[in-house]
């Protein structure tokens, strides 16, 4: 058994544990590695969050909320909101900070719990 492989493993399982999902204010967060590996991801809830350098890693994680165990009512404003979120996200990373500033106010504007547009729109507010 490769101890190197799994102490990996674990170390970047245990950061997004307790560092990212707590940051997003999400219930579970998974990284690329993870969902890639699903069969069927259609299947679940999904988003794409972030991708961070994690400590201890070289390279960026992508980091997806998996959002199936929200509250109903939330969840399914997310759902609705989808697309407009994975917009204001890509133009926040092509720092096009007002575009995305404005996308993420009209996701909180359908969706006042969700937690990762506020972080993301404190974040544009703050550039």
């Amino acid at each position: 058994m490769d101890s190197t492989v799994i102490s990996d493993a674990v170390n970047l399982a245990n950061r997004l544990c307790v560092n990212l999902t707590k940051n997003y204010g999400v219930p579970l967060s998974i990284a690329r590695q993870t969902y890639s590996r699903l069969t069927n991801p259609e299947q679940y809830d999904i988003r794409k969050i972030e991708e961070v350098r994690v400590k201890g890693k070289s390279e960026l994680v992508t980091v997806y909320e998996v959002f199936d165990a929200d509250d109903p009512e939330v969840r399914s404003r997310k759902l609705a909101t989808l697309d407009m979120f994975a917009e204001a996200l890509s133009l926040y990373n092509q720092y096009k900070i007002s575009e995305a500033k404005s996308l993420f106010s009209d996701c909180l504007r359908h969706n006042p719990g969700d937690k990762v547009a506020q972080l993301y729109l404190q974040r544009c507010c703050q550039q």
